[in-house]
């Protein structure tokens, strides 16, 4: 109780010093993790966060097992903790990528991942996958892409968002100004365009962005890349023929790319290897995480680069090539 108290006095040192400041240092990683499934209207969202409750087997819509405390109380005793809001591919759904959005949360992040309107392929409650009621521009025709491609995608974002930031059991958990958005192909399509590539897709509120495999040649055919002002982080793999090549080179994604900037390209990686797909074999996802070396660096560079732009913590990682990648490049 003690312990306690002191902690609820520092921190109340500290917002009264700084209030802009980040302040979830008084505890350490890796920490419990909290589940709940989020419904605003016809959208399910999947949420992940610090929790003080004892974790318990659990097994996902998708069948994968885990350990997480479902619908944990928030850990509201060791500062705010960054909120990072996760956008799925192309049928995917929000619980595509959990070795991804659960370690996130371990490593002291809010992480919330909606069901957009096109996941076809899985959802977070287990209900049916939707049936898109739209039809979207090809993916091989990215000259014919406009602002309204996807533009749904977006509203799901900033509606998630809102609705994280006025839960009442999260209020002393989320810090309101320390926000990100990851998203893998598709969901990469969203992040750059709400970061500045489409101009009618800005959030302000978003303070980086962590790209798996974007698909950003519509946005660099129709958008303005260049207008991108937050910090990025792209992630690619050696046989992701579809978009990594468009990431490299020097009229690619990064190099046009404002600093500060990484690309992060995995060995012997394809498309799917940011999604579940990665842990098929695995009994559960720390076994997942225990043998499979991509989703380990996945999630180390991801962090890294979270932890510098939302945390201000020093990342060494992110300063240096990693003999276990294909390539690596950054420009701080």
């Amino acid at each position: 109780m003690e312990l306690l108290l002191l902690r609820v006095a520092i921190l109340l040192l500290l917002s009264l010093a700084a209030p802009a400041a980040y302040a979830a240092s008084l505890c350490d990683a890796p920490y419990k993790v909290g589940f709940r499934i989020v419904r605003v209207g016809k959208l399910t969202s999947a949420l992940w966060y610090p929790t003080v409750s004892p974790e318990r087997r659990h097994v996902y819509a998708d069948g994968t097992r885990t350990e997480v405390a479902a619908d944990g109380a928030p850990l509201v005793t060791c500062g705010l903790f960054p909120l990072v809001v996760f956008s799925h591919g192309l049928g995917g759904c929000g619980i595509q990528s959990l070795f991804f959005t659960e370690t996130l949360a371990r490593h002291g992040y809010v992480v919330v991942a909606p069901d957009h309107a096109d996941a076809m392929f899985c959802s977070t409650d287990g209900s049916r996958p939707a049936v898109p009621q739209t039809s979207p521009p090809p993916l091989l025709d990215p000259g014919a892409w406009t602002p309204a491609s996807y533009v749904a995608r977006r509203d799901d974002v900033k509606r998630v968002l809102d609705v994280v930031l006025a839960d009442p059991a999260l209020r002393d958990a989320v810090a309101p100004d320390r926000i990100a958005i990851a998203g893998h192909s598709l969901g990469g399509y969203a992040a750059l365009a709400m970061t500045g590539a489409w101009p009618s897709w800005v959030d302000s509120r978003l303070r980086a962005a962590l790209l798996f495999s974007p698909y950003s040649l519509p946005l660099a055919l129709r958008g303005d890349l260049r207008s991108v002002r937050v910090p990025l982080m792209y992630q690619g793999a050696e046989f992701d023929v579809f978009v990594t090549p468009f990431l490299e080179g020097p009229q690619g994604a990064f190099a046009i790319a404002n600093a500060p900037k990484y690309f992060v390209k995995l060995r012997a990686g394809n498309h799917f290897t940011w999604t579940n797909l990665q842990c098929a074999n695995a009994i559960d996802l720390a076994t997942c995480l225990r043998t499979h070396p991509e989703a380990a660096l996945i999630n180390r560079y991801a962090t890294a680069f979270l932890d510098r732009h939302l945390k201000d913590r020093a990342q060494p990682l992110l300063d240096a090539p990693a003999p276990a990648l294909s390539s690596y490049l950054h420009q701080p």
